[in-house]
């Protein structure tokens, strides 16, 4: 179960994080998980944490089908994905390529200050990075 959110209300704020070995169906449960949730408006921001992310098993058809159907975030939403591990960072920016003409921003860092910063939410590092630590993952993922 490589992943999870939390959402920060305050700050209009999805906090997502990944860890391990990501899937197609990881990832496909974390934007309907986002769908589903009423605490979730599709104008809020997001914190992706893929500095833990091991491997990435996520083909271009489900790039391409969370592009189109099932990407929750629309016009307004920035979007930051932190990725250290080179086929993480290769994923993230496949999906950024295919996503291209979507209402949201997304950008992708290799630091997570650069990615607070793009937020404009550095000042809240450490409770941040506190709430990250602690997204308890999607449900039903075992």
């Amino acid at each position: 179960m490589p992943v999870g959110y939390t959402i920060d209300l305050a700050r209009s704020l999805v906090l997502s994080r990944g860890w391990g070995v990501v899937t197609d169906c990881e990832l496909l449960a974390h934007a309907r998980a986002l769908t589903a949730d009423p605490r979730f408006a599709r104008n809020f921001h997001q914190l992706a944490d893929l500095r833990e992310v091991t491997d990435a098993r996520v083909t271009e058809s489900t790039n391409k089908q969370m592009l189109v159907r099932l990407n929750p975030f629309g016009a307004g939403a920035r979007r930051a994905m932190v990725v250290t591990c080179d086929v993480a960072f290769g994923m993230a920016r496949m999906y950024q390529i295919l996503r291209e003409g979507s209402p949201d921003e997304l950008e992708i860092f290799r630091e997570m200050d650069d990615a607070l910063r793009w937020l404009g939410i550095a000042d809240a590092k450490l409770e941040l990075l506190s709430a990250l630590s602690k997204a308890p993952p999607i449900p039903g993922l075992d």
